[in-house]
């Protein structure tokens, strides 16, 4: 590689700017820190986001969150889920109400050590707003991160040796400029930092909208406890039921209920998550008596993408997460990708800054994770989401359901440890006479 050029003197040699307070950008300055390195994070909303988005990490991201030393704070505050199934829709009860539709396959996560690899992966589920709760706590505690709200990034100037960001702060209007050696840009799918930089965003939308649902009501007494978290198969309301918390028979507890709308529907945002309508997409995807006793807690709709970035890198600004890619949620491999993109970055600028490898360093981050998306994330959970998609009838003709329904979980061992090893960058084997962290 070439030689590094210079970073600026001062203040500003050890500094970077992180664009972003959801998970993804937390989770860089975090790690930056934990490198000795100063960040700001600059947000333009008021506080975190609560609104009910990803909930399952698995693979490569727990491993990853172990590095951070948060794993174990973070397993406190959620729990491991013991495996998934793909079911079709429910059915009658007999007794007037709904129970959960037959399965069609399992797939049983080990037991044991949550990082162990292992041919299936583990899943811890917590949702993304205590994540991110957690990961500001714990950036903050390093005493070299300050995070920023209300501050909306409206300008970026890139010296070659150190990057300018403007920002209007909320409310007054007032203008606010910073000076640091990187920008990272963690600031999701609609990223102004992207746009600023003007980076393309190329794919595809898919056609239909999904509506999230987090809700409580009672866990059927039926309930498979060895496999809760179910992929629901339907050509058009196909969806996911996933329990926020561990599973008790006969009790009510927290659940994310994600269901997908025809894409002929001509509803407004508004109008799908009324509380008639959210009812009705409860009633297809959730057992129990009719109508269905759910207390609906929040519900947000949003259209589901395959997009990447052209490059996640212009200079001394970087992306990483939604701002460098989108993917729908089947499988849990949005986030999860943008914590490892996090992981990889925050790894590539600990050697740049501190073992003064070269800039182009970050044109390495830059092609290994956009590989990763395009070659893994973005095709798996492409299949994730048509695996669901179809009718139930025919699910067992799918290489995945078939495998699980005619071979042990063990023969899959080669397709689960690209969770860990195809899906996660490690940095510092790439560039190679650096110890590990």
């Amino acid at each position: 590689m070439a030689a590094s050029a210079p970073l600026s003197d001062g203040a500003t040699q050890a500094k970077v700017i992180v664009v972003g307070a959801g998970p993804v950008g937390l989770f860089a300055a975090l790690r930056l820190a934990q490198a000795g390195v100063k960040v700001d994070v600059m947000e333009k909303d008021a506080e975190l986001s609560d609104m009910p988005r990803a909930a399952g990490y698995h693979g490569g991201a727990l491993v990853a969150l172990a590095r951070a030393r948060v794993l174990d704070k973070a397993l406190d505050m959620g729990w491991v889920a013991r495996g998934m199934c793909w079911r079709k829709p429910v059915t009658d009860d007999g007794e007037g109400g709904k129970k959960y539709g037959d399965i069609v396959a399992r797939l049983p996560f080990p037991s044991g050590d949550p990082n162990s690899i292992t041919s299936n992966t583990p899943a811890l589920v917590l949702p993304q707003s205590k994540l991110s709760k957690l990961l500001l706590d714990e950036a903050k505690a390093t005493g070299l991160v300050t995070v920023n709200f209300n501050m909306e990034l409206a300008a970026i100037q890139d010296n070659g040796d150190s990057v300018k960001a403007t920002f209007t702060r909320a409310g007054s209007g007032a203008h606010e400029t910073y000076e640091a050696a990187f920008l990272v840009g963690a600031d999701g799918g609609k990223s102004t930092t992207r746009k600023l930089l003007n980076i393309p965003f190329k794919g595809h939308s898919w056609p239909e909208r999904l509506v999230t649902i987090d809700c409580v009501f009672e866990t059927p007494r039926t309930v498979e406890s060895d496999v809760p978290i179910s992929f629901i198969i339907h050509p058009v309301h196909f969806g996911v039921v996933l329990p926020l918390e561990p599973l008790e028979p006969g009790k009510r507890s927290t659940y994310r209920c994600a269901v997908a709308v025809d894409p002929r529907d001509a509803r407004s945002d508004e109008e799908l998550t009324s509380k008639e309508s959210v009812n009705v997409l409860l009633n297809k995807m959730l057992p129990g008596p009719r109508p269905v006793n759910a207390e609906v807690l929040r519900a947000a709709p949003y259209r589901t993408h395959q997009l990447c970035a052209s490059t996640f890198r212009r200079g001394r600004c970087v992306l990483a997460g939604d701002a460098a890619h989108l993917n729908n949620p089947f499988g849990a491999m949005g986030l999860t990708s943008g914590l490892l993109d996090a992981e990889a970055l925050a790894d590539s600028l600990d050697l740049i800054i501190n073992w003064r490898k070269p800039l182009t360093l970050l044109d390495v981050y830059s092609c290994e994770r956009q590989r990763v998306f395009q070659t893994f994330a973005s095709p798996v959970s492409t299949m994730n989401k048509l695996r669901c998609a179809i009718d139930p009838e025919h699910a067992d003709e799918d290489w995945l359901i078939r495998s699980l329904n005619s071979n042990p979980p063990s023969s899959l061992e080669e397709y689960g440890r690209q969770f860990y090893d195809t899906w996660r960058t490690d940095m510092r084997s790439l560039v190679g006479g650096v110890p590990s962290s």
